[in-house]
């Protein structure tokens, strides 16, 4: 009876004793929960922001979403786990609670529990507060009070894991300083250590697609409890539990479960004579150093490898990182000089180890660039072009009430890589083969960008292999254009391919409400959903459009340029762009409406001809009688000679209009260039400015011609 009544007495006295700790957790949410609330509604009520908005703003700042409350939660894990559990490391102290005359198990639970019930109770306050703050400026709670008990629940579950590796830290340390340290160990080692062996797969094996972040990403998200509790809270979607989320959950309270009750076991096991010893307990001496000096060693030798590209260097790296590492942690464990050495065989078998796995990475032990899946176990296949198609928008336009209209972006490997299974892998792994042979050869270490001739353009691409066993393997090459110029003209014929890489291919007409048309500086709506009026010319014309884009030839993309392009937009873009319409700010939405673009060339009949209907003069886009004068920057002559360009004028101008038909005939549009995988902007090639003057207004366009099509006399009037 005596023990129970203590029991309570103990978490009331450890309250008292850690006062200044709950006066700093109260003001530390106090500021970051009721003032912040209170500036926020203000602003957004000075701003009129719609009721739905505000809603949404403080779901977001009192539920599960917000990050600021996450690193103060971090933050109070180690102050509230060191001052619950630093009397162990006073033999006083220790002295002192153990001769209380109440069981040792309950002295534990006392000092455990209420290092997170003070934290569970000032963040309660505070959130009650923080009600009753939305409550004035009157706010329902009600309509927030989901996402506040949601954020709550799930904030303190991951308090109290994070907090429990802290309480571990101090139980098996007998020093406050090591108990830190200690801490950082548990929460950061094997994140630190993904990390390296990260940058080891990136910087060695030079197919690695994105340096290994599909193979690493998984386990660095989960690779301590600070990892785990900052990728749950960017999982959660406004209170809403998805199926990972839960799982997380799930994981979460199975490692304080297991953290607390290894925490009780070390509890009960340490001795009263290990305060003031760095280790608590000697069988985790070996068990805590050699990981770190393996760590250590690796990570100089890395390093040192990345700066020079010298073995030399990175076996200087490797021992830095073995002597310190090693040297330092025996003088923490015995706080003795004379004991560096004690444990030398530990410390050379650690280098060692360190030694093998970046001996691996570094000389290719695993085949990993070599690796071509065999054709019989490939399921499907996707290949993603890099330089070809950097000027598709992938993504989507979406609203919501925080970030108003804006743009989703998609990566382009994401969006090819779901949406293309090859029929035939022909093409693709020919690429991969060739691209193999070349890297067999190639001297990494001296190679540099400018050992291909610069008029050659390089082939980077990406290929997703999905296999019959379920496992999805991703590589990355860089080869010569001219070396794969069949391979790539297969595959632009290829319809699993092309529908794969342009989205316009899966939008609908029911997702389609306007369409523009633009060519140089002038752009115009020519279709636009007004209640009806213009939906079946808006349908047509995509319909059309992607008719006219699926059966483009590369026979045809090498002999014509893009005379113009044509943007479908959702009814997101569509309502965007209305609102801007007549808004000051003309800026507005702008990057939302400007994406979703697509050459127009003058082979798409189907396209011209519905263009024509809406009254655009499609025919005058390949006509040159308007051209009055060409304009050459001799300045940029200067990349292709060897001497620099010196003349007295900076520009050359061509107004013989036979010149400046012959000179149009070969030109493109610079604007589009960019569009025609087979086109000439990966040429030598100089640019010039087309003035026209139809029906009296004048305009001006930018367009590109190789140099070599440059006729004679302008040839050689632009020679230095």
């Amino acid at each position: 009876m005596t023990s129970k009544s203590l029991f309570f007495k103990l978490i009331q006295e450890d309250g008292k004793r850690r006062l200044w700790a709950v006066t700093l957790a109260f003001l530390m949410f106090f500021f970051s929960l009721p003032v912040t609330i209170a500036m926020v509604i203000g602003e957004s009520l000075k701003q009129e922001e719609t009721l739905a908005s505000i809603h949404s703003q403080l779901r977001h700042l009192m539920g599960f979403q917000n990050g600021f409350i996450t690193f103060l939660l971090i933050a109070l894990s180690i102050v509230m786990g060191v001052t619950s559990f630093s009397y162990l490391h006073s033999r006083q102290k220790v002295d002192f609670y153990h001769g209380i005359p109440v069981n040792r198990k309950h002295l534990f639970w006392a000092n455990y529990l209420n290092g997170i019930l003070i934290v569970a109770v000032v963040y309660g306050v505070n959130l009650i507060l923080t009600l009753g703050v939305t409550t004035a400026y009157g706010i329902s709670p009600s309509a927030l009070m989901g996402s506040v008990i949601s954020g709550y629940l799930l904030f303190m579950l991951h308090y109290a894991m994070i907090y429990a590796v802290t309480v571990l830290a101090m139980i098996m340390t007998g020093s406050v300083i090591v108990g830190i340290f200690g801490t950082a160990v548990f929460e950061c080692y094997f994140t630190i250590l993904l990390i390296i062996l990260q940058g080891c797969y990136g910087y060695f094996f030079h197919t690695s697609y994105r340096s290994g972040e599909e193979l690493f990403r998984p386990f660095l998200v989960k690779s301590s409890p600070y990892a785990i509790f900052i990728y749950n809270v960017a999982l959660d979607n406004g209170g809403k539990l998805g199926t990972e989320l839960v799982s997380q959950i799930i994981i979460v309270a199975l490692l304080f479960v297991i953290f607390t009750f290894l925490c009780l076991f070390l509890y009960r096991k340490r001795g009263s004579e290990s305060a003031k010893k760095a280790m608590a307990f000697k069988i985790s001496m070996p068990i805590i150093r050699i990981p770190i000096v393996v760590l250590s060693s690796l990570s100089g030798c890395f390093v040192f490898w990345t700066i020079r590209s010298d073995m030399g260097w990175a076996v200087f790296g490797l021992l830095c990182g073995m002597f310190l590492s090693h040297c330092v942690i025996e003088i923490i464990y015995h706080f003795d000089f004379r004991k560096l050495f004690s444990n030398w065989k530990q410390m050379i078998a650690s280098a060692l180890v360190a030694a093998v796995i970046f001996g691996g990475f570094q000389m290719d032990l695993f085949g990993y660039d070599s690796y071509i899946p065999s054709e019989n176990s490939i399921d499907s296949m996707a290949i993603s072009l890099n330089n070809d198609n950097n000027w598709v928008s992938y993504g989507e336009a979406v609203w919501d009430p925080i970030d108003d209209y804006r743009w989703v972006y998609q990566s382009g490997d994401d969006y090819i890589f779901s949406h293309m299974k090859l029929e035939n892998k022909a093409p693709a792994l020919s690429m991969v083969k060739k691209a193999v042979e070349y890297n067999r050869g190639k001297n990494w270490e001296r190679s540099s960008d400018n050992d291909w001739d610069q008029s050659d353009r390089s082939c980077d691409f990406s290929v997703k292999y999905t296999l019959k066993n379920g496992k999805n393997v991703y590589r990355s090459y860089s080869l010569k254009n001219s070396e794969v110029k069949e391979e790539l003209s297969q595959l632009y014929e290829d319809q699993d391919f092309i529908q794969a890489v342009y989205p316009i291919f899966s939008q609908t007409t029911e997702n389609t409400s306007a369409v523009r048309v633009s060519r140089g500086s002038q752009s115009s709506i020519i279709s636009r959903d007004k209640n009806g009026t213009d939906k079946a010319m808006t349908e047509k014309l995509l319909l059309a459009y992607q008719k006219d884009l699926s059966q483009l030839k590369v026979e045809t993309m090498s002999k014509e340029n893009p005379v113009a392009s044509i943007q479908f937009m959702t009814k997101i873009q569509a309502e965007a762009d209305s609102k801007r319409e007549g808004n000051q700010n003309s800026w507005q939405y702008s990057d939302l409406t400007s994406r979703g673009y697509y050459p127009i060339y003058p082979s798409f009949t189907n396209t011209m001809n519905l263009l024509r209907e809406c009254q655009l003069d499609v025919d005058s886009w390949n006509s040159y009688e308007e051209i009055k004068e060409i304009s050459f920057d001799l300045s940029q002559l200067s990349k292709y000679d060897k001497e620099p360009y010196e003349n007295s004028s900076q520009y050359y101008t061509v107004s013989d209009p036979q010149l400046i038909a012959q000179i149009m005939s070969q030109a493109a549009i610079d604007e589009y260039s960019g569009m025609n995988p087979f086109g000439i902007w990966n040429t030598d090639r100089i640019s010039f400015s087309a003035v026209s003057s139809a029906l009296g207004n004048r305009s001006e366009i930018q367009y590109i011609i190789p140099l070599k099509q440059l006729p004679d006399s302008v040839r050689e009037a632009l020679k230095p």
